[in-house]
């Protein structure tokens, strides 16, 4: 996918030039001009030539989209409101998430940063098996809990062990799902180079994406932790929903729409900065 110049259009501005990663780019009589080297696809290229003369060989031309401030921008204080709005969600309504938002939530996350561009980031939708899987997650923490006041390695989770205890026999006895809160759609953001300087980072950014995407569809998210916990415990969990050799399952979130309505921000604890 090297960046393809259209001589007819370039005019030899260097603005290409100047924004190259990799310094793959120059120019030689007044064009700008391709150097040897690796192409990382960051498309930088393609989105700072002011004369649309650049593309990146094999990528879709219908994601490129020139700049409108009136489709792209988004008033800071605007962006403020809904980010303090959010709310992790944990009431979900018997109803399915529609294909054309899953599709948008999955874009979002999609275009999320990553190192080096690598993008190698992958997403796991579970909608039709989340029983299986709420059974063997909620008895591996069950089991654990079990084991807590024997096991030092487990001394870490010992703040859970009640929670562990009863999540289980309520799921048994009563079909309450205190793991994913009967929501209709399980998003699993997995990291296919988690040891790489920025792979859980850039599934962690993904996450982000999504779940802001999903507010602003009238969804709610929560992250579910107690999934990675489990997983960490036993394997078969990641057998179960396809995870690879090198893989791990960054964020858990379940997805659906709100039973519950939130009328007002609430306050946190102040940022902790330092100023060097």
């Amino acid at each position: 996918m090297d960046p393809i110049i259209c001589q007819e259009k370039c005019v030899g501005c260097g603005a290409c030039v100047r924004d190259c990663l990799r310094d793959l780019l120059c120019v030689e009589d007044g064009k700008a001009r391709r150097k040897e080297g690796v192409c990382i696809r960051c498309g930088h290229c393609v989105a700072v030539c002011p004369m649309d003369a650049i593309r990146l060989e094999g990528c879709p031309e219908e994601e490129i989209h020139s700049y409108d401030p009136a489709a792209f921008d988004i008033p800071a204080a605007q962006l403020l409101n809904f980010m303090q709005f959010r709310r992790s969600i944990r009431q979900f309504q018997n109803k399915p998430v529609e294909e054309d938002k899953l599709a948008t939530l999955l874009e979002a996350a999609r275009y999320a940063p990553t190192g080096g561009n690598q993008q190698k980031t992958r997403y796991i939708l579970l909608e039709q098996e989340k029983d299986e899987l709420i059974e063997l997650t909620l008895k591996t923490l069950y089991d654990a809990a079990g084991r807590m006041d024997t096991d030092p390695s487990l001394q870490g989770l010992k703040r859970y062990q009640a929670k562990f205890r009863s999540m289980y026999p309520a799921w048994k006895e009563q079909g309450k799902d205190g793991l994913f809160f009967h929501a209709p759609c399980v998003l699993m953001v997995v990291s296919g180079n988690p040891k790489s300087g920025t792979g859980r980072l850039d599934a962690g950014l993904a996450s982000a994406n999504a779940e802001l995407m999903a507010h602003a569809l009238g969804l709610g998210v929560c992250y579910i932790g107690f999934f990675t916990i489990a997983a960490a415990l036993e394997p078969e969990l990641y057998r179960r929903v396809g995870i690879r050799d090198g893989e791990e399952v960054v964020s858990t979130m379940a997805v659906g729409y709100p039973a519950v309505r939130y009328r007002r921000t609430v306050n946190r604890n102040p940022a902790d900065v330092t100023r060097l």
